[in-house]
């Protein structure tokens, strides 16, 4: 026997070397780590594998010259995992990889695309966010905390699904018509945002002793903004005014009065004196609008951070004040 010929069904080293064009040292590593066991030694002690040890080697060699790394690979020599498997982890890592570098680069654009004496602030509020997934982690942290305690769990939720947007897929500004006001990054937006939710001066949201019944009050302004979301999409007047309707209703129960046009001025006062540049609510609400958009597509009429478009317009119905990112 020599260490590249096959003799009893067995093949040498050397001539797994010669059909893949691996080097030997290659190829007697992937044996030393068990991703092609030998079948047995010659009595000179040259390694000898069995038939199937080719197509074996060279679905390592294929998937390692895709990047595969070597402990997936040596989950499905081992009968782990399955290749179908493999490559649906392998997608989702990759798009993972994707994703935080596309966030990075945005991350560096930002703070590339800014005046000089701006860029420290800019540098201190995006290091803040660390991982868009924890700073996710944390806004939802932080509704937790400001919505009333009595709230019931699956009406809270909502309010928190509805509030909080999930971080930027793809983090950049949309490409506005020269014409238009430049936008805010995306990247930036959802580091105002968390450093918002994250700061000593956050607000909690209206408590039993401002609203009275608290779940009448958070169901009440999602009705609304469900209607205000349809009207949006649809472009639909009556629609528009039905969500109005039932948003200024839902004020009204509060201290027990009727939707009237008294109540109306009223409550548009209000919200003209919190519309106020410091006000909390109104720059969380600004923050989430650049990130979701003013109209947003249907499929976000209920995903995460969608409340931020109908608040918009119902602000601006009932205040004449847009409520736009500045």
């Amino acid at each position: 026997m020599t260490d590249g010929t096959q003799d009893g069904g067995t093949v040498g080293i050397g001539e797994l070397a010669a059909r893949t064009g691996l080097p030997v040292k290659t190829i007697r590593y992937y044996s030393d780590i068990g991703l092609l066991p030998e079948s047995g030694r010659t009595p000179g002690g040259h390694r000898r594998y069995a038939s199937d040890a080719l197509p074996r080697l060279r679905l390592i060699q294929h998937l390692r010259a895709l990047g595969t790394p070597i402990a997936a690979i040596a989950a499905v020599m081992a009968g782990e995992r399955s290749l179908d498997e493999l490559v649906s982890r392998e997608l989702d890592a990759v798009q993972e990889q994707l994703r935080e570098a596309t966030w990075r680069r945005e991350v560096l654009r930002a703070l590339d695309d800014c005046p000089a004496p701006e860029r420290p602030r800019r540098l201190a509020l995006l290091a803040g966010v660390g991982s868009p997934d924890d700073a996710h982690d944390r806004l939802v942290r932080y509704w937790r905390w400001a919505l009333p305690a009595g709230l019931p769990r699956r009406l809270a939720q909502a309010v928190i699904d509805g509030a909080v947007p999930a971080p930027p897929t793809v983090p950049t500004a949309p490409t506005a018509p020269a014409a238009a006001a430049p936008t805010t990054p995306t990247v930036l937006a959802y580091a105002e945002l968390h450093a918002l939710a994250t700061a000593d001066d956050r607000r909690r949201q209206p408590q039993a002793h401002q609203v009275g019944d608290v779940a009448s009050f958070y169901a009440g302004l999602l009705d609304a903004c469900a209607l205000a979301g349809e009207a949006l999409v649809s472009g639909c007047p009556e629609r528009r005014a039905e969500a109005l309707g039932q948003f200024v209703r839902t004020y009204a129960r509060v201290d027990g009065h009727d939707d009237t046009p008294a109540f109306r001025a009223h409550l548009r006062a209000l919200f003209r004196r919190g519309g106020r540049a410091g006000s909390f609510s109104l720059r969380y609400w600004r923050q989430a609008l650049a990130l979701i958009g003013e109209t947003p597509p249907p499929s976000a009429a209920t995903g995460q951070g969608y409340l931020a478009a109908p608040l918009a317009a119902l602000h601006e119905q009932v205040a004449g004040l847009p409520l736009t990112a500045k």
